[in-house]
């Protein structure tokens, strides 16, 4: 209880104190990110887009365009919609050529790269999906539950779809399904970035 509070002042001289000892690099980082966390709040919320975005950059030091970049590449996530990757991606390639030193075309085909992979990622749980209905079709017990309601056992027939999402294997495919093509962004983002450095 001996603690005392501080004051609005002593915080601010004590944040400042800090600044005091922080490089040069780390203020511009700072300062950077101030500037950049409403711009992208902005962009991710849907209130600006990649032009927007590369207009209110344009001008901007080298180390926040930068900053941005991998701020968007860091939310590229495989469960992402096509259409919002595809938003990202363009904003990433808008940022791009505002540097005096670009690397487009790499980038490009990386992010070419991943439009693919959810593209395949799609076709192959579409494949896997109708394998599980065909089987489940086929076999009418794998379509019926048994619930318990009051102390008694009731069955209950459920449809293809049903019996899919809630067959073990169906659910232990797509965890490893999704972890696999979460893994592949990790590594194309991580390469992205390398990019960009």
């Amino acid at each position: 209880m001996g603690d005392k509070i501080k004051t609005a002042i002593e915080i601010a001289l004590e944040k400042a104190a800090m600044l005091e000892d922080l490089s040069e690099q780390e203020k511009e980082e700072i300062a950077n990110k101030k500037e950049l966390d409403p711009l992208m709040a902005g962009f991710y919320r849907g209130n600006s887009d990649a032009e927007k975005l590369w207009s209110k950059l344009k001008g901007k030091p080298a180390s926040m365009l930068k900053s941005a970049q991998i701020n968007l590449i860091n939310s590229f996530k495989f469960n992402l919609e096509n259409e919002e990757l595809k938003r990202r991606s363009k904003a990433v390639i808008a940022i791009e050529t505002l540097k005096k030193e670009q690397k487009t075309s790499a980038l490009q085909q990386i992010l070419h790269h991943l439009e693919n992979l959810k593209k395949k990622a799609e076709s192959e749980k579409e494949q896997v999906f109708n394998e599980f209905k065909k089987a489940i079709e086929n076999n009418p017990q794998a379509r019926t539950r048994v619930l318990e309601q009051g102390g008694q056992k009731i069955m209950v027939k459920l449809s293809a779809e049903e019996a899919i999402m809630h067959n073990p294997q169906w659910k232990q495919f797509l965890e490893d399904f999704e972890k696999n093509y979460e893994n592949e962004f990790a590594r194309a983002a991580e390469q992205m970035i390398n990019q960009i450095s």
